[in-house]
């Protein structure tokens, strides 16, 4: 992981503010994340932590406050949202492929799409990608032959190959079974360990304390504190955290 992160912030949040019918999903969080830093957003359920993830990529639209991305208002009216998109990859929970796609057409069809890629460059890329994780055989499979962790691998190499300044990852092992967890942890300790920049919408508090570089902990649609893994997990001072972690852990 990257020890010294860039100095200039890549997402820039301030008071950002998501209602759903009078409902502060997310209330006023301030925050920053800088290129290279692999942040986790624990907390408990409906405490608006996949609300702020999917805002960061305009999935959900802020009621209000300001998202900057390198230094570029993206919350603007105007603002090229599909453009930015190409720059931030996003993997779900449910893996989101084609299933009338092949693996490879999956993974290539957005960076050809787009024109990031041609689709020489983005196969030989996709490959290489499966490659690395072992699934070079599945190339020509379809969705419906895989294994749940099988997927979720194709799904985060899908979002690789668009070569992303960030990737946000909304609860990516919530719909495994335990046994196919680990794979999928184990892409995403490397991507990590790599320098990639990272978002990470998780219930896995002992994957967040082994790999992120920090920890944000929502409740109630607010950040209520943020800090290093050690300092939260094993020290938390707060005592709405303590509550938390003393039932997870």
């Amino acid at each position: 992981m990257n020890e010294e992160p860039g100095n200039a912030p890549m997402f820039q949040i301030s008071h950002l503010v998501k209602e759903f019918n009078t409902v502060h999903a997310v209330d006023d969080v301030t925050t920053q994340i800088r290129q290279g830093e692999v942040v986790f957003i624990v907390g408990p359920s409906g405490s608006g932590k996949s609300t702020f993830l999917r805002c960061l990529n305009l999935l959900e639209e802020p009621t209000s406050g300001e998202i900057r991305f390198k230094g570029e208002l993206i919350t603007a009216p105007h603002a090229d949202v599909n453009k930015f998109r190409q720059h931030v990859g996003m993997v779900f929970q449910h893996f989101n492929l084609f299933p009338h796609l092949t693996i490879l057409e999956n993974i290539t069809i957005a960076p050809v799409k787009t024109g990031r890629s041609t689709r020489k460059e983005a196969v030989e890329q996709a490959e290489t990608l499966l490659r690395r994780i072992g699934l070079y055989d599945k190339r020509n499979s379809y969705p419906l032959q895989l294994s749940g962790g099988q997927k979720q691998r194709i799904a985060i190499v899908r979002a690789l190959v668009m070569n992303p300044d960030a990737i946000l990852f909304d609860e990516p092992t919530s719909a495994l079974d335990p046994e196919m967890v680990g794979e999928v942890l184990s892409l995403m300790k490397d991507l990590a360990q790599g320098g990639l920049t990272m978002v990470v919408v998780t219930h896995e508090i002992g994957f967040a304390r082994e790999v992120a570089s920090r920890i944000l902990f929502m409740d109630k649609g607010k950040i209520v504190e943020e800090g290093p893994p050690a300092q939260l997990i094993d020290h938390p001072s707060n005592p709405r955290l303590k509550e938390f972690f003393s039932k997870v852990l």
